[in-house]
C-alpha cells in the first residue's frame, strides 16, 4: 500500500512547500474577474492531497459565507433538514424504515399519530436493533445511538422519558449491500453526491464513497472515517483520503482496493438525486447521503441543505463546480 502523508495542516502549511509564484499568479488572474481576493494557499491545500493544481478550486471560508448562503435558503433549512418531516419532503423516496419519532418531545408513531410510552416500547421492542438519530443539527453523528433492545433497554427507557430529547427520530438499522459490507462490515457505507440546480436541471458536481473503520459505527469522515471520490460510471478513484490526518491510502485499512471498485446501483442513486433535487429550489446546492440496501436499493439518509461541507469532495476530486465553475461564479458574484 502507497501512503502519503501531509505533514501539517495548518492553513498555509499544509504541503512541504509554498504556492509557487507561478501558481498565485493563476490563482489571482482568474478571481480578478469577479472581484473577489482569495488565497491562493486553499487551492495549493486541495492540490497538494491530489495533485490537481488549478485555480478554480473553492476557498472553504468563501463557500460558507457566499456561495452557500446565496444558493440555500438558510432561514427555511432548519425546518426543511429536520428528518422527522422527510416522509412528507420526500413522499415515494425510499429511506430508513421509522419506529416511531419525538418531535418537539411528542413521541409519535411513523405515520405521525401521538402514542405513550408504553405503545413506544412495544413498537420498539419488536426490533432486535435500533438507530436513535438527532432530527436536527446531526453532523459528525452526534447524538447518533445504535442501541439493541435486549441489552440497552434501561437506556432506550431512558430516552423515551427524558424531557430533554426533544427531536429524534428512531429507525430500524439498514441492512447495506453486501459489496459495500466487504469493505466495512460495521458501519453503512453511504455515497455523498454533491448536486446544483440550475435552469437546465440539476448537474452532479462530486460523488463520494464514505468509510467506516475499525470498530466504528459511522462513516463519518470528521469521525474517523474515509472517503475516495467516484467516477462517472460508479468505479472508484485510485486513492481515498483521511479527513483530518492528511493520509492518502490505496487500500482500505480492512484490505480492499479501491481503484476500479465498483459502487452497486450507482446509477440508481444518481437517478434518486435528479429526481429529488427539483422538488426543493429554495436549496439549489444540496450534499445528499444514501446508502444502498441489500437489495441494491438506494436509501435516502440525509439531504444536507446548508453547509454541506466541501473539503472532501475537493481533496478526492479536484474544484468542487468543476467545468461549471465559470457559470456559476458569475452567478454568485455578478447578479
Amino acid at each position: 500500500m502507497i501512503t502519503y502523508i501531509i505533514e501539517n495542516r495548518k492553513l498555509g502549511k499544509y504541503s512541504k512547500t509554498s504556492p509557487t509564484r507561478e501558481f498565485k499568479k493563476q490563482v489571482r488572474d482568474y478571481w480578478e474577474k469577479y472581484n473577489v481576493r482569495v488565497s491562493p494557499k486553499w487551492a495549493w491545500y486541495y492540490a497538494s492531497k491530489n495533485g490537481i493544481y488549478d485555480p478554480r478550486y473553492i476557498p472553504n471560508t468563501l463557500y460558507y459565507t457566499k456561495i452557500d448562503q446565496y444558493f440555500n435558503k438558510r432561514k427555511l433549512g432548519w425546518g426543511f433538514n429536520d428528518k422527522n418531516y422527510y416522509s412528507r419532503i420526500f413522499p415515494g423516496v425510499k429511506q430508513p424504515d421509522i419506529i416511531l419519532r419525538k418531535i418537539n418531545g411528542f413521541i409519535l408513531d411513523e405515520k405521525y399519530n401521538q402514542i405513550n410510552k408504553t405503545q413506544a416500547w412495544e413498537l420498539i421492542s419488536q426490533n432486535t436493533e435500533i438507530v436513535c438519530k438527532p432530527a436536527l443539527d446531526t453532523g459528525s453523528g452526534r447524538g447518533l445511538h445504535f442501541w439493541n433492545t435486549k441489552d440497552d433497554k434501561d437506556k432506550i427507557e431512558r430516552f423515551l422519558s427524558d424531557a430533554s430529547s426533544l427531536d429524534y427520530v428512531v429507525q430500524k438499522v439498514i441492512k447495506q449491500h453486501p459489496d459495500l459490507s466487504k469493505i466495512h462490515a460495521s458501519s453503512i457505507n453511504t455515497l455523498r453526491i454533491v448536486s446544483i440546480l440550475l435552469d437546465d436541471g440539476v448537474h452532479i458536481l462530486s460523488s463520494n464513497l464514505r468509510m467506516g473503520t475499525g470498530i466504528e459505527r459511522i462513516d463519518n469522515v470528521t469521525a474517523g472515517g474515509i472517503s475516495c471520490g467516484i467516477k462517472d460510471d460508479g468505479s472508484l478513484k485510485m486513492m481515498a483520503s483521511e479527513y483530518y490526518s492528511g493520509v492518502m491510502m490505496e487500500c482500505h485499512p480492512q484490505g480492499t482496493v479501491f481503484n476500479g471498485f465498483k459502487i452497486p446501483s450507482y446509477d440508481k442513486a444518481i437517478e434518486m438525486v435528479k429526481k429529488s433535487a427539483p422538488t426543493i429550489p429554495h436549496f439549489r446546492l444540496v450534499s445528499w447521503d444514501i446508502a444502498i440496501d441489500e437489495n441494491g436499493e438506494p436509501v435516502l439518509i440525509e439531504a444536507n441543505m446548508r453547509k454541506g461541507g466541501i473539503n472532501l469532495n475537493q481533496f478526492n476530486n479536484g474544484p468542487l463546480f468543476g467545468d461549471l465553475t465559470d457559470r456559476i461564479l458569475s452567478e454568485v458574484f455578478t447578479k
